[in-house]
C-alpha cells in the first residue's frame, strides 16, 4: 500500500508519449516485486490498457479485468463479439510451467491447494480462539479443530458411503431417522395448576455454540426432553452433532 499525498516522491513522472499512464504507472510501482512469478493482476477500468497488460504479459504476468471501450489502442467492438491478435498465442509454451509433464503440473497444483487449505485452517483456528477468548492452557489442538470442521461439513452436506456389499448400515440414530415419523412436540406435564418447566437439551449441551440453560415447556413426546420449539426441536431430530 501506497498512500498518495499529492507529489511525486512515491509514484514516479510518466512522459506524455508512454502509452502506459499514470494509472499504469501505479501498477509497475505496486507489482515491482511481484512480476516475473505467474501471477494474475485484477483491475477496475481505470487501470486496464492494452499497453499495461502487455507491459505484464512481457514480464510473465497475467492481467484480467473491466475496461473502456473508448481506451487508446483498444480493440473495436462489433456488436457482441471482437476479435483480438494475440501476438503471444503460439503452439510453443510460454513458460517453463507449461512445458512440464500434465501430471507434474498436477501434483505442484495439488501441493498448492492443500498449503492454501493449510492455511485457511489455521487462519480460521485463531479467529476461532480470539472470538471464543478460550484459555491457552485448555484451548484445543489445531488437528482437533481441523477434524471437527471437517466432520461438521460432511455431516451438512456429505453423504455417506461404504464398500460394504448388500444393504447399507444407517448410522444416524433413531431420533433424526424417524424424525418426521414418530417424534413431534407436546406440552410437559402439569404440576400445580402450571405446566412443569424442563431445560432445554440442546441450549445445555450443544457443541456448536455457547451452552446455556434454558427453561422450556416443550418436549418430544418420543425422547421425553426438553426442547426450543424454535431452533433447537429441529435441530436434535436432523442433526448428529447439534
Amino acid at each position: 500500500m501506497i498512500v498518495y499525498t499529492g507529489t511525486n516522491i512515491d509514484i514516479p513522472v510518466v512522459h506524455k508519449k508512454d502509452p502506459i499512464g499514470m494509472s499504469g504507472a501505479i501498477v509497475k510501482k505496486m507489482m515491482a516485486d511481484y512480476l516475473g512469478r505467474g501471477h494474475i493482476l485484477y483491475t477496475d477500468n481505470w487501470y486496464t490498457s492494452p499497453a499495461l497488460c502487455q507491459f505484464l504479459h512481457d514480464d510473465k504476468t497475467g492481467s484480467c479485468g473491466t475496461v473502456r471501450a473508448n481506451r487508446k489502442f483498444m480493440p473495436k467492438f462489433n456488436g457482441n463479439k471482437t476479435r483480438v491478435e494475440n501476438p503471444s498465442s503460439s503452439d510453443t509454451p510460454d513458460s517453463e510451467e507449461e512445458a512440464r509433464p500434465h501430471h507434474e503440473r498436477s501434483r505442484k497444483r495439488r501441493k498448492t491447494e492443500l498449503f492454501i487449505q493449510n492455511i485457511t485452517m489455521l487462519n480460521a483456528y485463531n479467529l476461532w480462539l480470539v472470538k471464543k477468548n478460550i484459555d491457552p492452557s485448555k484451548k484445543p489442538k489445531l488437528r482437533e479443530f481441523v477434524y471437527n470442521v471437517a466432520y461438521q461439513l460432511l455431516e451438512d452436506f456429505g453423504e455417506p458411503t461404504t464398500n460394504i456389499k448388500g444393504r447399507r448400515p444407517n448410522p444416524m440414530p433413531d431420533r433424526i431417522i424417524d424424525a418426521y415419523s414418530r417424534h413431534y412436540p407436546v406440552h410437559t406435564e402439569m404440576a400445580n395448576g402450571k405446566k412443569k418447566p424442563r431445560d432445554c437439551y440442546v441450549c445445555k449441551h450443544t457443541t456448536r455454540r455457547q451452552k446455556k440453560r434454558t427453561r422450556v415447556v416443550i418436549i418430544c413426546n418420543e425422547c421425553n426432553i426438553g426442547l426450543c420449539i424454535v431452533g433447537c426441536f429441529r435441530d436434535y431430530h436432523t442433526l448428529k452433532n447439534f
